[in-house]
């Protein structure tokens, strides 16, 4: 859809390469913009509906659960098939039905629909798609352009709850919704500049060449499912071991093809497991299969199966002990720095605040929050520290700030609660993108943007739900805090552990 251009490798750091990041920072601003003026919303559901703070968080914990799983097949799939241009307008539509239908929802059970899935999906489908074309575009400046696109969550985090304090006022609910399902609008010519790149001509003439020796249909789908037969007996490609093995003492690699001999570069025979048909021979694998059993003594549906899990994800990456720990500390300091400024509105209601103070607590929280991460434009990118020491240091600075819930119980401190907390917690999403290239290479990076969204939707609906039920046991959202206080800490410790996982 709309493909009709290409960027060359010269625009990486350049040129076009802004005018990305622009499409990615518009974006970012009315996504998270929209998440973190949740917290007003939240509000005006509970007294629309009637219902308990513990159904609400449901929804957020419905809505991460679909970001999960959405987050897999934009990126497993959609990417596949679709190209990056197509994605973004697709949630920026996407997105406005949620709004429409938000505002009209007859009950809580509907907000489930439009506000937990409609927004999961459009979220996913402009994002990921948009930071893939970022970790495409920049390489010396990668941080920095990371650092710049949350920039503008944390401008949209700022503006939008002020300004949709003010529409509350002037049109209500329903006025409010309808006219933020505008910003989605945006989307489409945010989407329109989204050029795809070629990052290596050369490797990807090969990858073309190699993939016309395997032309014939037959072929490929015996290479795919060679490849899953290997993975689903538990044992490593002895076909993939000989030819690293033959790439060390040579790095060409001849392949006769209609009695031709051409010569592959040996940069072309690394990729995934989806890749597999341009990396290999049919010969080399019809020698390999020998020593496998057949494929046909699996049934059709695992088999199918197979095939759909490989589509989605590469799980080599599990064998990967810095991918593990990435994946485990995403999974502890998720909660804590997203959900937090959710549940900050609602804490300051126990706290005898006003409907209209809270919309400048979040303006507040979002100013530290945009603090932040200008900060981190300038020092992403330094050599001094090591980024995840960055994001260690954060972590805790964070935890500390919600195991202190219990004392801000007046406007002042939970306005500095707020701006402190979003200030650190702003922090993992300046850096965990660059953090996967660090940890686990570029070639990776789709994988794992896609597993630490899994990774943040689980974490985040398991931790959303919790704080929900506690509140209603306890009258407090008080052991919330203390929950994700804990967690942050933990996880701020356990990234220390690099080095020694590194060995």
């Amino acid at each position: 859809m709309f493909n009709f251009r290409k960027s060359s490798p010269s625009s990486v750091d350049r040129g076009w390469a802004w005018i990305i990041l622009l499409g990615c920072f518009v974006e970012y601003f009315v996504v998270l913009g929209m998440y973190k003026s949740f917290g007003i919303f939240f509000v005006q559901y509970q007294r629309k509906y009637n219902t308990s703070a513990s159904v609400l968080s449901m929804i957020l914990s419905v809505q991460n659960i679909i970001t999960s799983i959405s987050s897999l097949i934009v990126m497993g799939v959609g990417t596949r098939y679709f190209t990056e241009r197509t994605m973004v307008m697709s949630g920026g539509l996407i997105g406005l039905g949620c709004c429409i239908g938000n505002a009209f929802a007859p009950s809580v059970e509907v907000l489930f629909f439009t506000q937990s899935f409609l927004f999961a999906v459009s979220a996913m489908a402009a994002t990921l798609p948009a930071m893939l074309m970022v970790g495409k575009y920049f390489e010396k400046r990668r941080g920095m352009a990371n650092s710049i696109a949350n920039v503008g969550g944390s401008l949209g985090g700022f503006v939008l709850p002020f300004f949709l304090t003010f529409l509350f006022s002037e049109y209500g609910l329903e006025g409010t919704l309808i006219i933020a399902g505008g910003l989605y609008l945006q989307f489409l010519p945010a989407g329109l500049v989204m050029r795809t790149i070629e990052r290596d001509s050369a490797l990807h003439e090969d990858k073309e060449f190699t993939g016309s020796l395997l032309s014939n249909q037959t072929d490929k789908e015996n290479v795919i499912e060679y490849e899953i037969q290997d993975a689903y007996n538990g044992s490593s490609t002895s076909l993939n071991k000989t030819v690293n093995t033959e790439l060390k003492a040579k790095s060409m690699v001849n392949i006769n093809s209609s009695q031709k001999n051409c010569s592959l570069k040996s940069s072309a025979l690394h990729g995934s497991s989806l890749d597999i048909e341009s990396t290999v021979s049919v010969k080399n694998i019809n020698a390999g299969r020998s020593q496998h059993c057949s494929l046909s003594t699996l049934s059709d549906a695992k088999r199918k199966c197979l095939k759909f899990l490989f589509t989605l994800f590469d799980f080599a990456l599990f064998k990967n002990p810095k991918f593990i720990l990435l994946m485990l500390v995403a999974f502890l300091v998720a909660p804590g720095s997203t959900i937090v400024v959710t549940f900050i509105a609602p804490f300051a209601i126990d706290n005898d605040q006003s409907i209209n103070m809270i919309g400048y607590l979040l303006t507040l929280s979002s100013a530290g929050d945009l603090t932040g991460r200008l900060l981190f434009v300038f020092i992403s990118d330094n050599k001094v520290i090591q980024r995840y020491h960055m994001l260690s240091i954060a972590m805790l600075a964070n935890g500390l700030t919600c195991l202190l819930a219990s004392f801000y119980d007046t406007f002042a401190k939970l306005a500095v609660f707020g701006f402190l907390q979003s200030s650190f917690g702003g922090t993992y999403y300046s850096l965990i993108n660059v953090l996967i290239v660090d940890f686990i290479g570029l070639k990776n990076l789709h994988h794992g943007l896609s597993m630490t969204t899994v990774m943040r939707g689980i974490s985040v609906a398991i931790t959303s739900s919790v704080i929900g039920h506690l509140r209603d046991h306890t009258g407090s959202y008080v052991s919330g805090f203390y929950l994700m206080g804990t967690c942050l800490v933990l996880g701020g410790l356990l990234l220390l552990f690099k080095p020694l996982i590194s060995k």
